[in-house]
């Protein structure tokens, strides 16, 4: 038995050793670490993509209770010309397109934009290789600082949208209204659920916690 620890511990597993010698604690918040990153990414995901499909949309219906687009031919073009990434990203074109499209109103900034492809290359390992992540010492273990960037990014695009967008395009929005709304208050009621899944989520996690006394 004592030569299978050392094997594992040898070949970069000492944090597999860690996890069976604890209380299991660390393996519980990994978990819960990856929900949470995966189920923010996604939203932010769908998010992004339905807002500029929207936007250059060249048919819109009501489908299923929801919004149905037909693809502008605008944002086919963009998707051509800027949804391809580096070699080892990811290879959603239309969401790197609509990101570029953000990035491009100032939206988000290049450092934003980079970030969020790594985001997207850890979504996918923890899709597909979770168990990598929380047993292999080469892998970085998923963080909360990963979690709460994933809803920064998130509830940045969707104040800049209401913003820039909705209220400039709004016959009722006087230039009294735009002037003195809070736009860095602003949430959809996506981000505002997703915000009480995350406190329901971290309600014992000391990080967490010491986040929001401001230590």
């Amino acid at each position: 038995m004592q030569d299978e620890d050392e094997g594992t511990a040898a070949n970069g597993f000492r944090r597999l050793q860690s996890i069976a010698d604890g209380d299991g604690s660390e393996i519980r918040r990994q978990f819960v670490l990856a929900g949470l990153l995966l189920m923010i990414f996604e939203r932010f995901k769908e998010y992004v993509t339905n807002q500029v499909d929207g936007f250059f949309a060249s048919y819109v219906e009501f489908k299923d209770g929801r919004l149905a687009y037909t693809r502008g031919e605008a944002f086919k073009a963009l998707i051509r010309e800027r949804g391809g990434g580096n070699p080892g990203q990811h290879a959603n074109k239309v969401f790197r397109a609509a990101l570029n499209w953000f990035h491009e109103f100032n939206a988000i900034d290049k450092s934003t934009l980079e970030e969020i492809e790594r985001l997207y290359a850890l979504r996918n390992e923890i899709g597909h290789e979770l168990f990598e992540i929380i047993a292999n010492d080469i892998k970085k273990p998923v963080t909360l600082t990963d979690v709460l960037m994933t809803l920064g990014v998130y509830v940045t695009i969707v104040r800049w949208w209401v913003k820039e967008i909705e209220a400039t395009t709004d016959p009722d929005m006087t230039q009294e209204k735009y002037a003195s709304a809070n736009w860095d208050e602003v949430e959809s009621v996506d981000t505002l659920f997703l915000r009480l899944i995350l406190q329901k989520s971290l309600a014992d996690d000391p990080e967490w916690e010491a986040l929001r006394a401001g230590k």
